[in-house]
């Protein structure tokens, strides 16, 4: 009897140790509930790759562009006019005025102590600090016997040339200075009556020295206009013989013209 029931034990322990433990369901997996306050939990979040953005080539970057005003100011003194097709200023002129000597023995023989002019010019260097003016001056005026007697007419041709300071080169309205040298030539026509009775002889020469000031409007389409006053002292001349003093009258004369033109 006793054994029989040893052979049982022993049975039901080997099925027992046969059969698999059964693993737990997750509902049935207990967490430890999450402390108010407390950090939350570290994650390991993967990062993603990113493949890093190529730098363009420094021959792709345009570098930027500085624009810098080659167009002189008003009030500049450059030695170039970018406007002007010369560079410098190029202009002639032509125009007219009034003219008259300073002397009161030339005076007293022309007819009238003013005269009528014309003069032709042309300018070189118009928009830069220095320029030179070459002029061709002519001049009317009647003469008279000394008892006030019609005795011709004295005609004067001039040529000089002269260095002119622009004191705003590349301004609208320019004014100017200048000073220099040339020859003139007096000639009187219809002459009635002689050297001896008028004491005029028919010609003469003589070197001149202009000098004065000006003012020149200019565009830049081209178009110039320009006025000046001209003092020209002369060297000795043996035009006329004041009969008084027994001395020869001084040619030195005085201008105030104005001339139209074209510059480029």
């Amino acid at each position: 009897m006793r054994s029989q029931i040893c052979a049982l034990l022993v049975s039901a322990a080997g099925t027992a140790a046969a059969q698999p433990v059964p693993e737990p369901s997750p509902s049935a997996v207990q967490h430890d509930p999450v402390q108010p306050g407390a950090p939350a939990p570290i994650v390991d979040v993967p990062i993603p790759d990113v493949p890093p953005t190529p730098m363009p080539a420094t021959d792709d970057i345009a570098a930027p562009t500085l624009y810098v005003s080659t167009v002189p100011g008003p009030y500049s003194y450059a030695w170039r006019e970018p406007r002007l097709a010369t560079g410098i200023g190029v202009g002639v002129t032509i125009g007219g005025g009034l003219t008259g000597f300073t002397d009161r023995t030339m005076r007293d023989t022309v007819s009238s102590n003013v005269g009528g002019l014309w003069d032709a010019r042309a300018s070189i260097g118009t928009h830069i600090p220095i320029g030179l003016d070459l002029t061709y001056l002519g001049t009317a005026a009647n003469v008279n016997t000394i008892n006030g007697q019609a005795n011709g007419t004295l005609i004067g041709t001039t040529a000089e040339a002269a260095l002119r300071w622009n004191i705003l080169p590349h301004n609208v309205l320019t004014p100017y200075i200048f000073g220099g040298m040339g020859w003139q030539h007096y000639d009187v026509r219809d002459m009635k009556f002689s050297q001896s009775d008028t004491g005029m002889k028919s010609s003469d020469d003589v070197a001149e020295f202009p000098m004065g000031a000006g003012l020149s409007l200019r565009d830049l389409s081209g178009f110039t206009a320009d006025l000046r006053g001209t003092f020209r002292a002369t060297t000795n001349s043996t035009l006329v013989l004041d009969g008084t003093t027994n001395t020869y009258a001084a040619l030195h004369s005085w201008e105030a013209s104005a001339a139209l033109g074209y510059e480029f």
